[in-house]
């Protein structure tokens, strides 16, 4: 299965909303040591999603992308992006596959590379970089997959079901990813 990236649909929030439930598997690894949005909460950000996708109001470059299955066009996850410097233009990406059935097959590393492609396609941006913890193995190994470099590992940062972990960031230049030879990562259409 190989993975596309796009736009949101009005049919793909209330697959959303259900995977903001707390209880899923994916929680307890995209940041288990951030606090989880309320079932309040979590109806407001449904809305406004649906608001925003009846509206068709998406900036360029997009600030998140649905991350669907190239066979059935189904929401798998999604990509997203925000400053960590406005200032300096510095970017921090994020992604996340909700159905522990679609990992460990190669799909969050082909997502991370459209996103990646896709950004530096459609922005002036120098670098780019993701911000995980040491005991997300799968996505330390995406970013080492992806040639990113390990440039900070903050020890003992993060402390998760009752151990610490380290804090760890991957970067990657434009000139690096310019560079790199990906095998089996196909560019994305620009959405």
């Amino acid at each position: 299965m190989t993975v596309t990236l796009r736009d949101w649909r009005l049919d793909d929030i209330p697959i959303y909303r259900r995977w903001l439930d707390p209880g899923h598997e994916w929680q307890n690894w995209d940041g288990p040591y951030f606090r989880r949005p309320t079932e309040t909460e979590s109806d407001v950000a449904a809305a406004r999603l649906t608001q925003r996708v009846a509206r068709g109001d998406w900036p360029t470059p997009r600030r998140q992308l649905v991350i669907a299955a190239g066979h059935s066009d189904a929401l798998l996850g999604t990509v997203s992006w925000y400053f960590e410097s406005e200032e300096s233009d510095w970017r921090r990406m994020g992604i996340v596959l909700y159905d522990p059935a679609s990992w460990s097959g190669g799909l969050g590393t082909e997502a991370l590379a459209l996103w990646t492609d896709y950004l530096f396609a459609t922005t002036d941006v120098v670098r780019l970089d993701f911000s995980t913890w040491s005991g997300n193995v799968g996505m330390c190994r995406i970013g080492q997959k992806l040639g990113f470099t390990e440039e900070a590992r903050y020890r003992q940062a993060r402390s998760v079901r009752g151990e610490r972990f380290d804090s760890v960031v991957y970067g990657v230049l434009r000139g690096e990813w310019n560079s790199a030879i990906r095998p089996g990562v196909t560019p994305p259409a620009t959405p």
